[in-house]
């Protein structure tokens, strides 16, 4: 098997493990502010990484990436100002799943991986995750380890998941921004 097929194997079988079970919600007061706040933090701990992890000098295309915003998601300004629940049910899923990769269990964390060296950064940006789910008044889920194989361990995997998670983390500053700015209702 071509190392194209086992990335998107992985791809798809990380999606699947991140996503078994969509959360449910109940109707809840949400600081959007602090929202604003912790997805700026995001976004800027993200930046920093993803600066910081080198480009690999192979290239890798990822068929099935991770768990992403969509349009679908109605993510958009029309759509928050009626109904923020589904695009706030994905963001919820999507960080989720970036606390498994940049967790204590995530790849980042694995000793002797080209990722480890960032573990710190790893780190920071998963305790930002979890102040988010917080916010969004979520459980994090116990995290199981992710159990990658050696061969994935690469320099590849880290950039695409630092890039992935700077476009991210743009996306839902935008978010919290634009439903912060909004009359709350009491």
């Amino acid at each position: 098997m071509d190392l194209f097929r086992q990335l998107a194997l992985f791809a798809a079988l990380l999606m699947f493990t991140c996503t078994h079970a969509a959360p449910a919600r109940a109707k809840r007061e949400v600081s959007y502010i602090e929202g604003r706040s912790l997805s700026i933090s995001l976004n800027e701990k993200a930046r920093y990484l993803y600066k910081e992890i080198e480009s690999p000098n192979e290239i890798v295309e990822i068929s099935d990436p991770p768990l992403m915003i969509r349009p679908e998601d109605q993510c958009d300004p029309e759509s928050l100002r009626s109904n923020a629940e589904p695009c706030l049910l994905r963001i919820v899923l999507a960080l989720k799943n970036y606390s498994r990769i940049f967790g204590d269990n995530g790849f980042f964390h694995v000793e002797n991986s080209d990722c480890s060296k960032w573990r710190t950064n790893a780190t920071a940006v998963d305790e930002v995750i979890k102040q988010l789910l917080d916010t969004l008044q979520e459980p994090l889920d116990s995290s199981v380890p992710l159990n990658l194989p050696q061969w994935m361990m690469g320099g590849y995997l880290c950039r695409d998941s630092a890039d992935r998670l700077y476009s991210f983390s743009i996306v839902v500053a935008r978010v919290f921004g634009f439903l912060g700015s909004l009359p709350q209702t009491v």
